[in-house]
C-alpha cells in the first residue's frame, strides 16, 4: 500500500473529519483512560495548518479532562462556589429509595452526584455506562453537607453526519484502498496484517454496521478484541466480567426501565469466562431475543435492532490453533463458561450468525497500530449507525446470493454478508462479484460453518450436512 497516496486521498475526501491516528494515539490524561473517540476529536480540534496544537491539547486536558491527582483541587474550587466543565464518562443511577437521580463522576471520584431530570431526558444513555459528554458542575450547600450538581450537559458527538457524501467518496478509493482506511480508522496499520487477518478485523465491526448480527469471537490475550467495541464508537455497551441480569439487559421491572439492549447497536459481553448470568430467565430471554428481536419480561415486551457479542479468551496451541482442537478434540468452547457448553447451550449458540477466529490474528505490537491518517472514530461511529438504516443492501445479496442449508444458516450468511457489504461496498455502484464473494460472502460462510461445526461436535442433532453458498451475477 502507498502510504503516502493514501493520506492525500484521505485528506482530499475527507478533511473535516480524518486525524493523524499516531498524534491520536499519543494523547495521554495521566492516569485517564481516554477512548479513542475523545482522542481523535482533540486532535481534529486543536489541527492546525503546521500539524497540532499541542500545547493547547494540554491547556484542555488540564482544564477539562484532569487525571485523578487533580481531584482534590477541583472539588475546592466546587466548594468556592467555582463552576466547572468536565469532559468526562458520566453514568447515573436511578434511587427509588430515595426517589432521586445519582449522578457518577470518574474524575472527581464521585459517586453520589446529582443531575436535574430534564438532562436525563435528553440524553437517556446516562442511564447506561460512562456516557461521554461535557458536563457543567456546581456546588450547592444543603441540610446534609453540600451536593454537587449537573446543570447542563453535551454529548460529545461529531456534527450530523452527512451520509450520502460518505458513501459517494467510496468511489475514489480502489477496494484495497478502502479496506485500508477502514482498518486505519479502526487505529491499526493495515500493512502489518496479511490478507485473511484484516478481513477478520474489519468482521468486528459487522455488528455495528448493521442490525441485529450476533457474533462470537474467540482469540488469546492480546489481540483487541475488545478494543473496537470499547473505544470506536458510543453505540456500543461492553461490560467485562461480573453478573449480567435480565433486568440489565431487557427491562427493569422494579424500575420500569427499559435495559441496555434498547439503547444500544450492539450489547457486548467480554471475558465471557468471568460472566455469570443470574438465573435461568437470562438465557430464556436472550434466546427469543436473538431469534426474533423481541423480548418479554413479565407484561412488559419490546423489541430491540441491537446485536449480540461474546468475546472470550482461548488457549492456543504450538500450533497456533485453539488448545486441543486437533483432529481427536476439536471444540472451541471447552474452556467457557457453562452457560455456553453442551447440549444445553446449542439452542443459544445456534442463534449466533458466526464467529470470527481469534486465534488467526496476530498479538499486537507497536507495527500493529495505525500511522497516517484515518477518519475519526466518532465520525466513523456516526457513519456504522447511519448505514444500519438503509435497505437497499439487503436487497443486493438477496439478488446475488443463493444459500442452501439450515433455515438459520441461510438466515446468518445474508445477514453477515449484509454486514459486510454495508462496510466494503457502501456505494453499490461497482461491485466486483470476485470482491463481493472474498470479502463479503466468504467471512460469513466460513463464521457460520464454524458454529454449525461446534453446534454438532455439541449435539449430534445437529446434520452434518453442509451447507452451500453461491455469489450469482
Amino acid at each position: 500500500m502507498d502510504t503516502d497516496n493514501l493520506n492525500r486521498l484521505v485528506r482530499d475526501c475527507f478533511p473535516d473529519v480524518s486525524v493523524d491516528k499516531e498524534l491520536s494515539r499519543a494523547i495521554t490524561a495521566g492516569e485517564r483512560a481516554i477512548p479513542a473517540f475523545v482522542r481523535d476529536w482533540l486532535i481534529s480540534r486543536y489541527q492546525t495548518d503546521d500539524g497540532v496544537d499541542n500545547e493547547g491539547i494540554r491547556d484542555f486536558l488540564a482544564k477539562h479532562l484532569p487525571d485523578k491527582q487533580q481531584r482534590e483541587v477541583l472539588r475546592n474550587q466546587l466548594l468556592n462556589s467555582e463552576e466547572l466543565v468536565l469532559l468526562d464518562g458520566y453514568s447515573v443511577r436511578v434511587d427509588l429509595n430515595r426517589g432521586d437521580r445519582v449522578l457518577r463522576i470518574p474524575s472527581l471520584d464521585l459517586e453520589n452526584g446529582h443531575v436535574l431530570p430534564a438532562i436525563v431526558e435528553q440524553s437517556p444513555l446516562l442511564l447506561s455506562e460512562a456516557y461521554w459528554g461535557a458536563g457543567r458542575l456546581s456546588y450547592r450547600p444543603s441540610d446534609s453537607g453540600g451536593e454537587v450538581w449537573m446543570t447542563e450537559f453535551r454529548p460529545m458527538q461529531t456534527a450530523e453526519v452527512d451520509l450520502d457524501y460518505f458513501i459517494d467518496q467510496r468511489k475514489r478509493f480502489d477496494t484495497a484502498q478502502w479496506v485500508a482506511l477502514l482498518i486505519r480508522s479502526m487505529g491499526y496499520n493495515p500493512d502489518a496484517f496479511g490478507t485473511s487477518a484484516l478481513v477478520w478485523m474489519l468482521a468486528r465491526l459487522a455488528p455495528l454496521a448493521h442490525p441485529r448480527v450476533n457474533i462470537l469471537e474467540l482469540a488469546p490475550k492480546g489481540t483487541g478484541k475488545s478494543y473496537v467495541f470499547s473505544q470506536l464508537s458510543k453505540y456500543a455497551w461492553l461490560i467485562s466480567g461480573g453478573f449480567v441480569s435480565r433486568a440489565r439487559l431487557f427491562f427493569d421491572l422494579s424500575r420500569r426501565q427499559p435495559g441496555v439492549i434498547t439503547k444500544f447497536d450492539a450489547v457486548i459481553l467480554d471475558e465471557v469466562q468471568t460472566i455469570k448470568l443470574s438465573g435461568e430467565d437470562v438465557i430464556g430471554a436472550l434466546k427469543g431475543y436473538l431469534e426474533s428481536g423481541e423480548f418479554r419480561v413479565m407484561e412488559h415486551s419490546g423489541n430491540s435492532e441491537a446485536g449480540f457479542v461474546l468475546l472470550g479468551n482461548i488457549p492456543i496451541g504450538p500450533d497456533g490453533k485453539p488448545w486441543g482442537a486437533g483432529e481427536a478434540n476439536p471444540s472451541y468452547f471447552d474452556t467457557l463458561p457453562e452457560w455456553l457448553r453442551g447440549q444445553q447451550a446449542t439452542a443459544l449458540i445456534d442463534r449466533f450468525h458466526g464467529l470470527i477466529p481469534g486465534w488467526e490474528l496476530p498479538r499486537l505490537h507497536r507495527d500493529h497500530f495505525a500511522v497516517g491518517l484515518g477518519l475519526r472514530a466518532d465520525y466513523l461511529g456516526e457513519v456504522l449507525h447511519a448505514l444500519r438504516q438503509r435497505t437497499e443492501y439487503s436487497d443486493f445479496v438477496a439478488s446475488h446470493l443463493e444459500v442452501d442449508g439450515d433455515v438459520r444458516d441461510c438466515k446468518a450468511v445474508e445477514r453477515f454478508t449484509t454486514a459486510m457489504l454495508r462496510l466494503v461496498f457502501p456505494d453499490l455502484k461497482r461491485v466486483d462479484l470476485d470482491d463481493f464473494q472474498r470479502l463479503c460472502v466468504e467471512p460469513a460462510r466460513q463464521g457460520r460453518a464454524m458454529i454449525r461445526d461446534q453446534l454438532r461436535l455439541m449435539d449430534p442433532e445437529y446434520s452434518a450436512k453442509p451447507m452451500t453458498v453461491q455469489v450469482v451475477a
